[in-house]
């Protein structure tokens, strides 16, 4: 069997780009009800995720002496600021099912890339759980 079986293509993959501002990415976000979301170039060339824990550990640090989040600092930062690289690493279209079984163990989405490192779509644990439920009977 093929990786790209379980793939949810990258046109229904909500993503940001790495030079959103904090604010867009978090305005996507909320947007999207997604708590982590896979972050690319503009050219579609995978680079991590970010979630919301990210965007709160920024805010934390961005809180002034008064208690107040500064403000300007979201509309000039960026989600590449922002977000932590190697969380979800990626695996090639050219994966075998046991290298991504051994990810999605441990993540609960994997980033699907070529060979460019383009994001091809994601297999998300979710997936591979109902094709377990369906195929193996065992729940």
């Amino acid at each position: 069997m093929n990786i790209a079986y379980f793939l949810t293509p990258r046109q229904d993959v909500q993503t940001l780009y790495d030079d959103n501002t904090v604010r867009k990415g978090l305005d996507l976000m909320r947007e999207s009800t997604y708590s982590i979301m896979p972050v690319t170039t503009r050219d579609n060339i995978y680079v991590g995720t970010v979630g919301i824990a990210d965007f709160l550990w920024y805010l934390i640090d961005e809180i002034d002496d008064d208690g107040n989040v500064k403000t300007k600092n979201t509309r000039k930062a960026r989600v590449q600021d922002v977000m932590k690289r190697g969380t979800h690493p990626p695996v090639t279209i050219t994966a075998t099912v046991e290298e991504l079984m051994g990810r999605i163990v441990e993540q609960n989405f994997v980033p699907v890339v070529d060979a460019r490192g383009a994001l091809v779509g994601i297999v998300t644990r979710h997936r591979i759980m109902d094709y377990i439920r369906e195929n193996e009977k065992i729940l």
